[in-house]
């Protein structure tokens, strides 16, 4: 048990990541395998967890030729279609049903840094409510907290959306044995390990029965975002806490002292709410109406960190001002953690006799941090914002921290317009309608012939960003700076750069532009 904590003090100090266990793919089994202590299992293979480790020899590095760097780059892309591609021209007795066709297409990609990768995407579509739900996590401690909440999260947010009659159907049927599936996932084949499967399933029909047995009021959208990141938080805590004796206590504990901030997006035809807790980040790209043209970035999200003084402020009144020298330190929680608000990381949430009892338990009295005296500190609370989204709001873009730590949210909202604009080139031309005149006709060619110089070299806007976030410099794409960060050894590569994970959710203009208001 004691590896469970060999990732812990990864949050406490700056630098410390290129510590810890690995996860190995143990390929060659067919179907699905249990492995003590592993939480997912895949078509074809097996993930478990090893503290193998390995050394590389840092240098010579080798030199990427162009075409080596972009077969790295889109190793992990990711690519959902959900529109007829963008061109349809729509009248308002066509809108319906409105959350398909808001929404034209999602570009997504990851380039890891640490080994294996802490950063998680998901992309679902709600299957008894209209809208889609994407999802960034960024994982600290270790990888299991992010894939974990990645994997439940869009599920506890489907069942607060659902109508109560819906649920109560919802409920009534997996009691009778049938599961109901509440989302259609894309992109990802994993599943949990049956032993894990099962506690989740009862933790979140809990969940909904709670929802039933709630007090009936109108419905908010905030409070039904809030609700479930919360309630899943504190499922993750309670199910260590309910299982002491089971065989799946220790991946529970993984998921539980690990952590994952989240950055989740519901888009329902022209209603856009963003939740967001932790660091990672959401930003509208909005195309400007004037005659200049140009592009502007709506930042939908707060990071939640000592940087953000009113987070600093929020985290110090919750507890006595004798414990302020202690609360906030060094820039961190504690001292010890990054971001002020994450999923897991319950040594700084459980109360002191919890962390004896499970922490002490298992690892030791070293393992509970110093000057926790009133938690919780930490907390899994989102900040939601709203937006109705315009006909001039092009695209959503979503990312962890480790592409801000490179670029600000303008320069990467203009790296994203330019790659619409050339990216036009590479497609057949379209008109918007049948009918159009011949100015019109000579005004789009025109805008084409500008687009040949921004022809971009990916065919995913994700990958385009990760390209200009790591070989971007005032002179344009350096080549040698790219191959430079790509061959990194993997024991120093966490000190140049973080994990790099990207949704760009592009929007149906001709849609926006003829939806009512009263949608």
């Amino acid at each position: 048990m004691a590896r469970v904590f060999s990732r812990l003090y990864q949050n406490v100090r700056p630098l410390s990541r290129c510590l810890g266990n690995k996860v190995l793919c143990v390929e060659g089994f067919r179907g699905r395998r249990e492995v003590s202590g592993s939480v997912f299992s895949y078509p074809g293979q097996v993930c478990c967890f090893s503290n193998t480790s390995t050394r590389y020899n840092a240098f010579p590095r080798p030199k990427l030729s162009p075409q080596e760097v972009t077969q790295i780059l889109r190793q992990n892309e990711g690519v959902v279609q959900v529109s007829g591609g963008g061109d349809q021209e729509w009248t308002s007795q066509d809108i319906m049903p409105a959350a398909t066709y808001s929404i034209d297409s999602v570009d997504s990609n990851q380039l890891a840094s640490n080994s294996p990768i802490e950063d998680k995407l998901a992309v679902a579509r709600c299957l008894h409510t209209t809208g889609y739900l994407f999802g960034v996590f960024d994982g600290h401690g270790g990888p299991e907290c992010s894939q974990v909440v990645a994997k439940r999260l869009f599920d506890y947010i489907a069942a607060s959306l659902l109508p109560r009659a819906e649920l109560r159907r919802v409920v009534s049927e997996w009691k009778a044995g049938c599961r109901v599936p509440l989302i259609m996932v894309y992109n990802d084949p994993s599943k949990f390990v049956s032993g894990l499967q099962e506690i989740y399933d009862a933790s979140l029909l809990s969940y909904c029965e709670n929802l039933l047995a709630s007090v009936s009021q109108d419905f908010s959208m905030e409070e039904a975002l809030m609700g479930a990141f919360i309630q899943l938080d504190n499922d993750l805590g309670h199910e260590v806490v309910e299982n002491q004796n089971s065989s799946m206590l220790e991946p529970l504990l993984r998921v539980a002292l690990s952590g994952s901030v989240a950055c989740v997006a519901h888009v329902d035809g022209p209603h856009l709410h963003v939740a967001n807790a932790g660091d990672c980040g959401a930003v509208l790209g909005m195309q400007r109406q004037s005659a200049g043209g140009g592009w502007q970035a709506l930042r939908l999200t707060n990071d939640h960190s000592w940087e953000n003084q009113s987070e600093v402020d929020r985290v110090l009144s919750e507890h006595p001002p004798i414990e302020a020298e202690y609360v906030v330190r060094n820039q961190r929680l504690l001292g010890m953690l990054m971001p002020f608000r994450a999923f897991g990381d319950f040594r700084f949430k459980w109360d002191r006799d919890t962390q004896i009892r499970i922490i002490q338990r298992y690892a030791g009295p070293d393992n509970i941090i110093p000057h926790c005296l009133t938690p919780p500190y930490l907390t899994a609370v989102p900040e939601v914002t709203y937006h109705r989204l315009r006909p001039h709001d092009r695209f959503l873009l979503m990312a962890s921290d480790g592409l801000w730590e490179c670029m600000s949210a303008l320069n990467s909202v203009n790296l994203v317009g330019e790659y619409m604009s050339g990216r036009q080139t590479l497609q057949p031309v379209r008109f918007p309608r049948q009918i159009i005149t011949l100015r019109e006709i000579a005004q789009l060619l025109e805008q084409r012939q500008k687009g040949l110089s921004l022809k971009p070299v990916d065919t995913n806007a994700s990958t385009h960003l990760i390209r200009h976030a790591l070989g971007g410099s005032d002179a344009g794409l350096d080549h040698s700076r790219l191959s430079h960060s790509l061959t990194l050894p993997p024991e120093v590569r966490r000190y140049f750069r973080d994990d790099i994970s990207i949704h760009v959710i592009f929007f149906d203009s001709n849609f926006l532009r003829v939806c009512p208001v009263e949608i």
